[in-house]
Order: C-alpha cells, then sequence, then structure tokens
C-alpha cells in the first residue's frame, strides 16, 4: 500500500511539474531531484517479478514443454554419467538431478555465451529461462508430495560476501527464492572457517547426516563473491522388503577385473517388473506404494562392460527401457539376489561439464555472470563446482543423499605462494639491493624432529 501511495504520488508530482513546465516555468532543482526518484522507484517495481509455482498435490503435472525438458534432463544425466565413469574405475554414485539444479540456477543468473553453453549442457537451449525455471519449480514443489510414504527433500542456500560490499541482485534474489526455495544470507568471507562451517552445517542437516561436509579448508577464498549450494535426500522403504536372513546369505559376485567376492546377499520373492533383450538385463524394485523406484541394469553379455552399457544407454533407450518395467502388470513373481552396498563418492564437476560444452563459465575472461549480483565489479566466474553423494542400500530399503557445490570468484583472487620445498632467504636493502644476509633452508634438519 505504501509503495502504491508513493508511485500515484510520484506520478501527481510528475504532473503537476509537466503543467508548471507547460506555462513557460523550468521546475526546481529539488522537483527534479523527487521526481528522478520516483522513476527509480517505477523502474524497480517494473524489473523484479516474484515467480509464482503451481502445487499439485499426490501427482506432477508436466506440460509438453515440460516434458521435453524431463527427457533432455535425462540426457543430461547419461552424459555426466558417462563423462565421470571415465575416470573411474570402482564404484561410484552421483545425483545428475543436483547437477542439474547447479546449472539451473547458475543459468538464471547468466548471459551470452555462458548462458548458451549452459542450456545447451541441459539440452535446453530452446527454451527462456524462465522456462527452465519454471520446470525446476514445479519439482521442487510437487516432487516431494508425490508419496506420503517416501521422504523426498530438494533445498538451496546461496551465500553472499558482504565484505565486498555486493549482494545478490534482485530479480536474481526473487527468482532464487520463488523458483528454487532458496535461502539467501549474507556473510564476510574474510571470516573462512566461519563461511565453511556454516555451509557444512547446513550440507549435514539437509543430508539427514549422510553427507557431513562439502567444504574443505582451502576451498574458499575471502575473494569469492558468492556459494551456491544444491542438496537433495532421499529415504524410502521397499514395497517389497527383502528377508532378513540369520546367518545372512552368502554369495560369488564377479568384479569389474573379473576377480571373486564373497559379499553379503539379499533375497528377496516378489512381483518384480522384469525387462530383458540382446543388450540389458533390467529388473524394477519398487519403493512404497510405487511412485519411486530403483530400476536395476546388467549387461545381457556378462563379457560386457558397464562403460559400453553406459555407452550405448542413449536417452530414448533408456526410456523405452523405463516404459517396459514400468507396466505395474508383472507376470509372475522373481527370486532376486543382489547385494547390500554402500556407495560414497565425491566428484569434481569442473572437467565433465567442461568435456559436455560449458567453458565460458569457469574463464574469467569469458564468464558472464551480471545478473546475479547487484554491482559487479569485475566479471564473475566459477572457481569451484562438485559433488558429494552417497547411497546406502539394505534389506529395508534405500537412503540416499547429494549436494552440489559451486564457489564464483570476481576474477580478484590473491595468488597462493606456499613455501613447502627448499629455499634460499636474503636480507637486503631496497635502495642499494645490498645483501646483509643470505642463506639457505632445506629442511633437512626439520626430519630429527619430527
Amino acid at each position: 500500500m505504501k509503495r502504491a501511495y508513493l508511485l500515484i504520488a510520484g506520478m501527481t508530482f510528475m504532473a503537476m511539474a509537466i503543467t508548471s513546465c507547460s506555462k513557460g516555468e523550468e521546475p526546481k532543482e529539488d522537483a527534479k531531484i523527487v521526481i528522478e526518484e520516483q522513476q527509480e522507484v517505477v523502474h524497480e517495481e517494473d524489473i523484479v517479478k516474484t515467480p509464482e509455482v503451481k502445487q499439485t498435490p499426490g501427482t506432477i503435472f508436466l506440460s509438453e514443454e515440460e516434458q521435453s525438458m524431463a527427457d533432455a534432463n535425462n540426457l543430461f544425466a547419461l552424459n555426466l554419467t558417462r563423462e565421470i565413469s571415465k575416470g573411474v574405475t570402482g564404484d561410484m554414485v552421483i545425483s545428475p538431478l543436483s547437477a542439474a539444479y547447479m546449472l539451473g540456477m547458475l543459468n538464471d543468473a547468466a548471459a551470452g555465451t555462458t548462458r548458451q553453453e549452459l542450456m545447451r549442457a541441459l539440452g535446453v537451449e530452446q527454451y527462456e529461462t524462465g522456462a527452465v525455471n519454471d520446470f525446476f519449480g514445479n519439482l521442487m514443489t510437487n516432487a516431494p508430495q508425490l508419496d506420503p510414504k517416501v521422504e523426498l527433500s530438494i533445498a538451496n542456500y546461496l551465500l553472499a560476501n558482504k565484505a565486498i560490499g555486493n549482494d545478490f541482485s534482485a530479480q536474481f534474489a526473487a527468482d532464487m527464492k520463488g523458483y528454487y526455495q532458496a535461502g539467501l544470507e549474507s556473510m564476510d568471507f574474510t571470516q573462512t572457517n566461519q563461511v565453511i562451517d556454516k555451509v557444512n552445517e547446513w550440507c549435514n542437516q539437509q543430508t539427514k547426516g549422510m553427507i557431513p561436509q562439502i567444504l574443505k579448508d582451502g576451498e574458499l577464498h575471502p575473494t569469492d563473491i558468492a556459494v551456491l549450494l544444491n542438496s537433495l535426500y532421499f529415504k524410502a522403504q521397499w514395497r517389497y522388503p527383502f528377508d532378513l536372513l540369520d546367518p545372512p546369505l552368502m554369495y560369488d559376485f564377479t568384479t569389474a577385473k573379473g576377480e571373486t567376492a564373497r559379499v553379503r546377499a539379499m533375497a528377496g520373492n516378489a512381483p518384480f517388473e522384469y525387462f530383458e533383450d540382446e543388450t540389458v538385463q533390467a529388473i524394477r524394485l519398487p519403493y512404497a506404494d510405487g511412485k519411486f523406484s530403483m530400476i536395476l541394469m546388467l549387461p545381457t553379455d556378462a563379457t560386457m562392460s558397464l562403460d559400453n552399457l553406459l555407452k550405448a544407454l542413449t536417452a530414448e533407450r533408456w526410456k523405452h527401457i523405463a516404459a517396459q518395467v514400468s507396466t505395474d502388470m508383472p507376470d509372475e513373481n522373481i527370486i532376486l539376489q543382489m547385494p547390500r552396498f554402500e556407495i560414497s563418492t565425491e566428484q569434481d564437476l569442473k572437467s565433465p561439464l567442461m568435456a559436455m560444452g560449458v567453458r565460458a563459465a569457469f574463464s574469467s575472461q569469458e564468464a558472464d555472470f551480471s545478473k546475479m549480483m547487484k554491482n559487479p565489479s569485475t566479471p564473475l566466474s566459477i572457481s569451484l563446482i562438485k559433488q558429494n553423494a552417497k547411497i546406502e542400500v539394505d534389506e529395508k530399503g534405500t537412503s540416499a543423499a547429494a549436494v552440489t557445490i559451486s564457489t564464483i570468484t570476481s576474477g580478484m583472487r590473491s595468488q597462493e605462494f606456499i613455501i613447502d620445498r627448499p629455499f634460499l632467504f636474503v636480507i637486503t636493502e631496497k635502495d642499494t639491493n645490498l645483501i646483509y644476509f643470505i642463506g639457505k633452508v632445506t629442511g633437512n634438519e626439520w626430519v630429527k624432529n619430527i
């Protein structure tokens, strides 16, 4: 009401001033100042649009456009998994959706080539930023309400560096609150330990202790301008719980290296949905009321590697397999044996994202995140982007969590010079450059004192 009054008052005052001018009188200097102030109020109200996300409890309604984005998100998930898998010989777990949320938030602040590359990596370059935000907002609002027996939470949190004297722009802040339900806060990044503790505390709380830490010492710098966080937490019990055997069932598992390992198995007999063709064997394990499920896939040919299976797993192929094991019309019970497992992964996302075409965002010369802060004094770029993920699977069900973090730097980061090897020292005087003392430190004597 107060703003509306100001606008009306400003318009009336402007009309009076214009009338005065029409009679040959110049407006007074203080009148000009008031007019300019009122124009600024109108401008601010015009540019900030508060997003609204429709709630549809018990279901997620996707428009044709949003369904296309969901398919594109699955392609992003498969591409990201393939890129990360190239450098991983052991177990791994990632949350492509958590990474996608991070790119969605970054995209909201991006422009030019930076935005094009982010949108292309997500496979949504043909859509406006607002439409992409709508899609992520729809998931955030409605996915956690799909099944009351499944605990699902998606959360976002953003920190601005108040030591630099800047804050998030009004529209970016409105988008983060409206679409991404993000908490926004300002902290002094020169108090590095306090910021790291705050970030890790949020991480630990959102993942129910599964991921107690995402940011380590040395990964945050006083000149970083912002920290963006996304968390994804999932916990559900099987619709058809496995038998709790005493003593537990043990069986042989052939590793990727061809070796044999003796592992603890889970065994169950239930109407699981199953699909097999010449390439893949797939089975669907539903949770709770069946809205969520785990689909297990292994190559039909035992000599085929998982990397080769991943290469053959296109978005259309995945869509076909998922449809085949989601008919809710199983023919008969299936006896299933599988290992219990627990996996934790810390994954740097810069290299895989760069391989997927996201390059400008990491360059201090090329990145354009001009929509993020109110008055960025220098170009902003991504200095760190990584994800920690964990999954636990046992006879009762599944717990899984992921946190994705990115730090935004202003390009003014101080160069690090770490003395961690033998060095010379010189004591000199500036005007003459005379050497008063000179010596060397090898560290050899220190070894005796360790």
